[in-house]
């Protein structure tokens, strides 16, 4: 049997939703596989337990958690190693990581960064992939260069903006207009995002997004747009969407509505021209940023001018987006853990050794060469 490192946690603003990811995961890993569930503690610290698989333990994490146990990695011998006051208590292999972390230290690339160097395959993006999807702007950049039109907006850092507020308050009056909708640039779950109405609030709303990260956006607020989600998952290497969904929400999505609010099981009718531009959009927008695993992409609707946006594309969802699906969430689980075994056993066919005579030429030169000597 293989044997999954399931992840989840982190130094994150959406550590308590990757909390409720993982434990979805790992009541539904289907029986084929064993599960070795790995906590990053917000602290950062790697850990597992006998009771880690249960939500009732992070209520109280320090009072509930049993028989804690740190977890570090060897590289020699590529297994994760299990400690307890500074004894090794057990080496384990894994065959595969399934990623369940939402935000900063594990959608952003860095995670996969780790898991990469570690030779084991990881059922997310790659780490170029998930940073350009995690970085707003970034993934704005991508798109464009895809001809797939999201909405106008300006950029900056803190930096920037506070070395010349004025420039910049005046960029935004002049291209974007009010109202606009501010966001951290690098942050999912809605969380730090306003809508300003007017100049008057302009700076503090700035200022409120600059608490979560130190770069910014600005965009144009549609009052009257719809906001759509498809999923898009690689099977056989192939892209594939899942069901389209409307989504329910106030004035925009806010984190309370994603993950507080009972959800509104009524289906909503979507007309079948604009249901098949989603999918087909979805899947462009998965391809052009060069995704892997399971991806929902988001999308507004101008119902003024009928013009469709991609507002921007989560590579690691909350719950993994398996309701959007048709099949079971045992079925997505195991494509993604199995596709991502297969993307890694290609990946070997790849040369990374080129023999030159570099160092040679070099020691020839530093040996000859006067600047080089004392």
């Amino acid at each position: 049997m293989k044997v999954v490192a399931v992840i989840f946690g982190g130094k994150s603003v959406e550590h308590d939703i990757s909390i409720i990811t993982a434990m979805q995961v790992l009541s539904k890993l289907p029986k084929d596989y064993i599960a070795f569930p790995i906590y990053i503690t917000q602290e950062e610290r790697f850990v597992t337990a006998d009771n880690i698989d249960k939500a009732e333990t992070f209520l109280d994490f320090n009072k509930k958690v049993k028989n804690l146990r740190d977890v570090s990695f060897d590289f020699k011998r590529k297994c994760f190693i299990v400690m307890k006051n500074n004894k090794v208590k057990e080496n384990v292999k894994v065959d595969c990581a399934l990623l369940c972390n939402h935000g900063y230290g594990g959608e952003d690339g860095s995670l996969q960064g780790f898991l990469q160097l570690a030779q084991i395959p990881y059922s997310s993006s790659s780490i170029s992939s998930s940073a350009l999807t995690m970085d707003k702007t970034l993934t704005k950049i991508m798109l464009k260069d895809a001809h797939i039109k999201s909405l106008p907006y300006v950029q900056f850092s803190k930096c920037q903006y506070q070395a010349n507020k004025l420039k910049f308050q005046n960029n935004i009056k002049k291209k974007i207009k009010f109202p606009c909708i501010i966001k951290p640039a690098n942050l999912g779950s809605s969380v730090g995002i306003s809508i300003c109405e007017c100049e008057a609030k302009l700076d503090s709303d700035i200022e409120e997004a600059f608490q979560y990260d130190d770069r910014i956006l600005v965009e144009k607020f549609l009052s009257n747009a719809k906001e759509f989600s498809c999923a898009v998952v690689k099977v056989n290497q192939k892209a594939l969407a899942s069901k389209v969904c409307e989504v329910k929400k106030s004035k925009i999505y806010t984190f309370e509505d994603k993950y507080l609010k009972e959800k509104d099981d009524k289906k909503t009718e979507i007309d079948k021209a604009l249901y098949d531009k989603l999918q087909s959009l979805a899947i462009k927008s998965y391809t052009a940023l060069r995704c892997d695993g399971v991806v929902r992409v988001d999308f507004l609707f101008d119902n003024k001018t009928k013009t469709l946006f991609v507002n921007e594309l989560n590579s690691i969802p909350g719950s993994l987006s398996f309701n959007m699906f048709n099949g079971t969430f045992e079925d997505l689980l195991k494509i993604l853990i199995e596709e991502s075994i297969e993307k890694t056993e290609k990946s070997k066919n790849i040369v990374y050794k080129f023999n030159s005579k570099a160092i040679e030429n070099y020691i020839k030169l530093t040996t000859n060469s006067k600047s080089f000597k004392k």
